[in-house]
């Protein structure tokens, strides 16, 4: 272990963060390192390495279809951070760390020698890959390859006061690995894709079309406390599952990128699902998951009623409720309160024909009190 590795390690071991390590295929010099360096109890609160690939399958819950794989490693990332939650009060100092990985062994390899590494945090998942060219270094110096990467990552994430800088080796490349949850697919002519399900578990079920029975629609910029617990409020009083809802089109706001996307599943990934559209109108989104409940605020309900969001196109107004309406869409309303006056659909103007589409969740389960707005400093700090 050379000094700087040393001196890094000695910092991480001197602050507050706890970590739990699922490595695989490569990366043990990295737990050894963490050992052999005073004062490792106080970060590591859990190593384990399922080396067979059944081993790795009864760990995941799962089989995966690679196992040295991105999605793989988010996984495990995921397992470990919730491992190490069960153990740690303060999740903002906990961190899953995973690496899968195939490395130089006594038998010609037919893919890549390489490492992806994830790590798992309260602030989101991160992704690397470490590249390296075959049949140029031994399987212990690829090892110890594997094992800096390890480092790095955990380096990239915490806030010490000592940064790892490493040096993979030669013909080695070590890079973040950004992943788009799929949402390149939504532009892909090719695909035809409506929607993209993002889910911790979703590699489990690939093959398994998921038609959500309610879903919460948000701009989650950020994902704060009103939004988790309207939704808990909604499945509670639903008695069914009730997805997050993001679009990347909006009626009144410019296109989010792909990138801007990304950071926004980022808060999301691991604790709840979403679901990823291009429908910026509830037409829209009932012709994409018919016969769903939409769950929605106060102030959401007096814009879909109201001719100015239609250009004061009353009878578009009414197309586009009827088009929801036939789709066997409907939406549960949470009530606010405005200055100490309760406001529920008692206090709007639904037109007639269309007030079977409209429901009332009970304030006693949910009442939104202040505005998203006022709601924007709020974490995810609550768990599902």
């Amino acid at each position: 272990m050379d000094a700087e590795v040393y001196s890094f390690i000695t910092s991480l071991h001197a602050s507050k963060y706890r970590c739990v390590l699922l490595i695989t295929g490569a990366g043990s010099k990295a737990l050894s390192w963490l050992l052999e360096v005073p004062g490792s109890s106080r970060t590591l609160v859990e190593a384990t390495i399922p080396y067979s690939t059944e081993s790795l399958s009864n760990l995941l819950g799962y089989s995966p279809k690679s196992v040295v794989s991105m999605r793989t490693a988010q996984y495990m990332a995921y397992v470990a951070f919730c491992k190490a939650k069960s153990f740690v009060t303060d999740e903002t100092s906990v961190i899953g760390l995973s690496c899968t990985a195939t490395i130089a062994t006594d038998r010609n390899k037919k893919g890549k020698h390489r490492a992806h590494i994830s790590t798992f945090s309260h602030t989101g998942v991160k992704n690397w890959i470490l590249e390296l060219q075959k049949d140029i270094r031994t399987r212990v110096e690829e090892e110890e390859s594997v094992s800096l990467a390890i480092l790095a990552a955990i380096s990239d994430i915490v806030d010490i006061d000592v940064n790892l800088d490493i040096n993979v080796g030669p013909s080695a490349t070590f890079s973040d690995l950004h992943s788009d949850y799929g949402l390149s697919e939504l532009f892909d002519r090719n695909k035809l894709l409506d929607s993209v399900y993002v889910d911790i578990g979703a590699q489990s079920q690939e093959n398994e079309a998921i038609i959500p029975k309610a879903i919460l629609s948000g701009s989650f910029d950020p994902i704060h406390s009103g939004h988790i617990s309207l939704l808990k409020s909604a499945r509670k009083f639903l008695k069914t599952d009730v997805i997050f809802e993001l679009s990347m089109t909006n009626v009144d706001k410019p296109d989010l990128t792909i990138d801007e996307t990304v950071l926004r599943i980022n808060q999301i990934f691991g604790r709840f699902p979403i679901f990823v559209t291009r429908s910026d109108s509830f037409n829209k989104k009932a012709k994409l998951f018919p016969g769903c409940v939409f769950v929605v605020g106060y102030d959401t309900v007096l814009r879909i009623i109201d001719p100015r969001y239609y250009d004061e196109n009353i009878d578009m107004m009414k197309i586009q409720l009827s088009e929801i309406r036939d789709l066997g869409c409907s939406f549960l309303v949470a009530a606010r309160s405005v200055n100490g006056k309760l406001l529920t659909l008692n206090n709007l103007a639904v037109p007639t024909t269309f007030n079977g589409m409209f429901n009332q969740l009970p304030a006693k389960l949910f009442r939104e009190d202040i505005s998203s707005t006022e709601l924007r400093s709020d974490s995810l700090n609550k768990e599902r």
